[in-house]
């Protein structure tokens, strides 16, 4: 749990990846939980703007544990990752730059260009994200933020052992 709710320390790529997989359990039980049991509007909006920033702290918590385990610090890192996708979601959730389109007399909401290059940006950000956090590698030993998370003591560059 301490992995969701701490800001503090290093967490290696395979704890990244199990809090990533952990997200996305949460996200899809409680997106299908919301949308099941509440009615839509301003209730189901409210609803999601709350889960929203639940989800926010949490992936964030995951986010800055692995900046620290690269040697990053969580700002502006953390604020880089994190934005464009945070915005998107707002755009989403409140209809910004979305535009409704019918089709067969159904009525659909569709992104029009800056929801587009916001979701394109979003998208991109997150690649690099996941490229950054869960496929490189993080500081050998001991560094600014904690010990290594897979136990290596190496030292630091620069530094002697003693």
């Amino acid at each position: 749990m301490e992995l969701f709710t701490n800001f503090d320390g290093r967490i290696s790529r395979k704890g990244f990846w199990m809090g990533f997989l952990g997200l996305i359990a949460i996200v899809l039980i409680a997106g299908w939980g919301l949308i099941s049991i509440l009615p839509g509007g301003i209730v189901l909006t409210l609803a999601q703007v709350v889960v929203s920033v639940g989800i926010l702290y949490i992936w964030s918590a995951v986010v800055v544990k692995r900046l620290h385990d690269r040697d990053k610090p969580a700002m502006p890192w953390a604020v880089i990752f994190l934005a464009p996708g945070v915005i998107l979601q707002i755009m989403s959730m409140f209809k910004i730059g979305y535009r409704a389109v019918e089709v067969a007399g159904v009525q659909f909401m569709v992104p029009g260009t800056s929801a587009t290059m916001v979701m394109w940006l979003s998208m991109a950000v997150g690649l690099w994200m996941l490229v950054e956090l869960g496929f490189l590698k993080g500081t050998p030993g001991e560094n600014d933020y904690g010990p290594d998370p897979l136990g290596n003591t190496a030292p630091r560059e620069g530094q002697a052992e003693a």
